[in-house]
């Protein structure tokens, strides 16, 4: 972490060599204010994608600015952490700093701004400005979508069969520091046509245990029971997973969902290439026909199939993510953090997108940070904290109040 906050601006002692001390020490005052409490000599790949987004904060804050932009700065991060960066880009307001925050949380944005601009298209629709204008989420929506949303989440009648998937005391450990346990026993099911969310605070262990079940991804030493249409199956890589038909949509497209440099045609059909080759070759008319098929049905805004995947938004994006998992056919889809990084129109359309896929009879394990998405979307609420679950509810009895005061009683996690 020290290494990362300082490159290209190194603390150098008087012989001209690097200051290690002094580095470790400043870059551990600066997560400080970030609320980030890790050693600074902890490697960056052994830190969640949310602790990664606070040490690029503090890097921020390490070189002295006078202006800052941050880009999404809290996708990453839970409500407490979140509330906690805003305070402290408050607190830079009254010192003199002055702060440009892009971000689709709504709400955050009300809380923090003096102006909101709202930008669509890559052209500027209009500036709000607060004690002028009306500051309420329901307006910004409406200058972003070009219409009232009288619904943030589209309506569903759940028909929920049979269990799809079951895991019986579930147990992870870290694949780095051995005996540290990031999933504990955890038990859980879903079932035919049923959307169950998993919600938890950021290093509660939500990811680590959706790649664990998806061919063992991530973790060691991972036991002991998962059931597919009530038979027990043992999924120990990503090929076994998809051929069981498991997928698993990624919280990191750009890194880890999506080959930005390839075109849309290609990353569609990535996952399962064999259904559009004949004897280990592929057939580009098959191809392009399945490409062209998912941009119709997802929307997805391209002039070509052919495009780099790279040069599409956020939102778009997500969409070809989408299709290249839905291509592959799952009876069970785990999406994690579907929405992080996106536009309030694009995210009903991927709403729509997975009441589609339940209504087809599939099923949906949605790991989200966002509270409202997960009252919003889920029949049903796992929650997670400190690698268990502490907790399960129906969603006709779920709250935000509940599921934090589980959180908060279950342990130190909160």
């Amino acid at each position: 972490i020290g290494e990362n906050m300082f490159l290209g601006n190194e603390i150098k002692n008087k012989r001209g060599a690097i200051d290690w001390d002094k580095t470790y020490s400043e870059a551990e005052k600066h997560m400080a204010q970030v609320g980030l409490h890790e050693s600074a000599q902890t490697l960056i790949k052994d830190i969640g994608t949310g602790k990664q987004q606070l040490v690029e904060i503090a890097k921020a804050l390490s070189k002295d600015v006078k202006l800052l932009i941050l880009d999404e700065p809290t996708a990453s991060l839970n409500e407490s952490d979140s509330k906690a960066l805003l305070e402290l880009l408050l607190q830079f307001k009254r010192q003199g700093m002055t702060s440009i925050i892009i971000s689709h949380k709504l709400n955050e944005i009300s809380y923090v701004a003096d102006k909101i601009t709202i930008i669509c298209d890559g052209s500027t629709i209009e500036t709000l400005v607060k004690g002028v204008d009306d500051f309420s989420e329901e307006r910004i929506i409406k200058g972003m979508v070009g219409r009232d949303m009288s619904s943030r989440f589209p309506k569903r009648e759940s028909h929920i069969g049979e269990v799809m998937l079951e895991v019986k005391d579930w147990t992870v450990y870290h694949p780095q520091f051995e005996g540290r346990k990031v999933c504990d026993n955890v038990s859980m099911n879903v079932r035919k046509g049923e959307v169950v969310a998993i919600s938890g605070l950021m290093g509660a262990g939500r990811t680590e245990l959706a790649m664990s079940m998806f061919g063992h991804s991530y973790g060691a030493d991972i036991s002991d029971t998962l059931k597919l249409h009530g038979k027990e199956v043992h999924l120990k890589t990503i090929k076994q997973a998809i051929e069981a038909g498991l997928a698993y949509v990624t919280e990191d497209r750009k890194g880890n969902g999506l080959v930005l440099t390839n075109h849309i045609r290609v990353n569609t059909t990535l996952a399962r290439m064999e259904k559009v080759s004949r004897h280990g070759v592929i057939d580009f008319d098959a191809e392009r026909s399945v490409a062209e098929d998912y941009k119709n049905a997802l929307h997805t805004k391209t002039p070509s199939i052919e495009q780099n995947v790279g040069n599409l938004s956020g939102g778009n994006q997500q969409k070809v993510l989408l299709a290249k998992w839905m291509f592959a056919d799952p009876d069970v889809l785990i999406l994690d953090e579907p929405t992080r990084g996106i536009d309030v129109g694009a995210k009903y359309e991927i709403y729509c997108i997975i009441n589609d896929l339940v209504a087809e009879g599939k099923s949906v394990i949605m790991i989200s940070s966002e509270l409202p998405e997960v009252l919003g979307m889920s029949d049903r609420i796992y929650i997670m904290n400190e690698g268990r679950f502490v907790g399960e509810v129906g969603k006709e009895e779920a709250t935000s109040e509940l599921i934090m005061s589980k959180i908060v009683k279950s342990g130190k996690g909160a």
